[in-house]
């Protein structure tokens, strides 16, 4: 049994006694005083009853009463006393008892038969009270002196703000299957919590009847077995230790265990003990984030850690697809943004120097175009009908010229004095 559920159950029977003892009191003094002097003496079964009723009925309320006390008053002082540095809680407990002394001190005199009434009862301990609250405040204004005197208090206090605060996890970013290889690059700190209700959704998904559930809901588990057996060096007692980073968390405040719904029973649990949820639920993260709890969506860490493309870098990129144009070609950079690379088609299948001519940001996210970095243009020449298209005919073609030049007594190396003797001729 830990300390919160101890509490409880101390605080719950101690006021549900002290409820019950007062009712009984309470219901005798009703029928021997009140009720004899109103309508004469009581019959036998009102005389009984009512005693029995009254303390079952204040039992009940005093019992209901010791479990909000156990919850809000005294662990929540526990909790805000776990916040505080050493310096801040010595000086709140020397305080404290200094000042009772004082206290006692000065109801001395007032511990005289003749003073010892109920109302002088109460102005003693409310003497006690005050004097408690002044030598905390005497001592609390002696801070930085004592932390002249302990240095090693003030270290402390800077390892504890610097303490990372509790997170839990829900359902969803337990089966998306990312957080396990985050949680070792070790950019996410622990403790990290998985309540037990989340654990108990997580395993209904992986009973479910439908297979892509199942699937996803059995990985989850996966995830929690392999983060289960990561840990983190904390100092303990002045000595490294190598403590797990993610907990399993059954016991909750009573403010927690009687909501319902899960994704409500995690908000409400997050802020009670101020701490943190990592989730990839959009609207999950809004509903926290309205309450005033901190929410690491895993989504939003995704899209800020993209590498940024500027117009005119150089990359390689895979070109696996056509565009919409016939002459585009389509890859993906690591991270899923796809790049639209123009007079591409042809090079589908391989990977390409590209260089970034335009980058566009819309609501479903980014779109890259570029071009090849080694696009040769090719520019058609207008030849005649009777150059060497080929090249490969070598000067064959002046020869058969001269040849029928030399049969025919014709020069065909110059067509213009040809014509001229054609048209002499006619």
């Amino acid at each position: 049994m830990n300390i919160q559920r101890f509490v409880w159950v101390v605080m719950t029977l101690l006021f549900g006694v002290v409820g019950a003892l007062g009712g009984f009191l309470l219901g005798r003094y009703y029928v021997d005083v009140v009720l004899p002097r109103v309508v004469g003496p009581a019959p036998g079964a009102i005389g009984t009853g009512v005693p029995f009723v009254l303390a079952l009925g204040l039992c009940v309320v005093g019992a209901r009463f010791g479990l909000f006390f156990a919850d809000r008053v005294i662990l929540g002082g526990l909790r805000r006393m776990s916040q505080l540095s050493a310096a801040d809680r010595v000086l709140g407990i020397a305080g404290a008892l200094l000042g009772l002394l004082f206290g006692v001190l000065i109801t001395v005199p007032l511990n005289t038969a003749a003073l010892n009434t109920p109302g002088m009862i109460g102005v003693k301990f409310c003497v006690l009270l005050i004097a408690s609250a002044v030598g905390m405040a005497m001592l609390g204004g002696m801070r930085s002196e004592m932390l002249r005197v302990f240095p090693q208090l003030e270290e402390e206090k800077i390892a504890q703000s610097h303490g990372a605060r509790p997170k839990f996890l829900d359902t969803n970013i337990i089966i998306d299957g990312r957080l396990a290889d985050l949680c070792k690059t070790g950019f996410i700190e622990g403790p990290i919590y998985v309540p037990t209700f989340v654990l108990e959704e997580v395993q209904h998904i992986a009973d479910s009847s439908d297979a892509i559930r199942r699937a996803r809901g059995r990985r989850g588990l996966d995830v929690l077995n392999a983060m289960k057996e990561l840990t983190e060096p904390q100092m303990v007692n002045g000595q490294p230790v190598l403590v797990p980073v993610v907990h399993v968390l059954g016991d909750f405040p009573n403010s927690v265990n009687k909501i319902h719904a899960v994704d409500s029973k995690l908000v409400a649990l997050a802020r009670e003990r101020e701490g943190v949820i990592i989730t990839n639920d959009f609207n999950l993260n809004k509903v926290a984030e309205l309450q005033g709890v901190r929410v690491l969506n895993l989504n939003e860490l995704a899209q800020a850690i993209k590498p940024v493309v500027l117009p005119g870098e150089e990359m390689q990129i895979s070109l696996v697809k056509e565009g919409k144009e016939p002459t585009q070609g389509v890859g993906y950079l690591d991270d899923g943004t796809m790049v639209v690379v123009t007079d591409a088609a042809q090079h589908i299948g391989e990977t390409c120097a590209v260089i970034i001519s335009t980058v566009y940001q819309t609501v479903a996210g980014k779109m890259i175009f570029a071009e090849l970095k080694d696009k040769e243009v090719t520019k058609p020449s207008m030849r005649g009908s009777g150059d060497d298209l080929f090249g490969d005919s070598g000067g064959s073609n002046n020869n058969n010229r001269g040849e029928r030049g030399g049969r025919y007594g014709d020069d065909y190396g110059n067509r213009s004095g040809g014509g001229m003797r054609r048209k002499s001729r006619t």
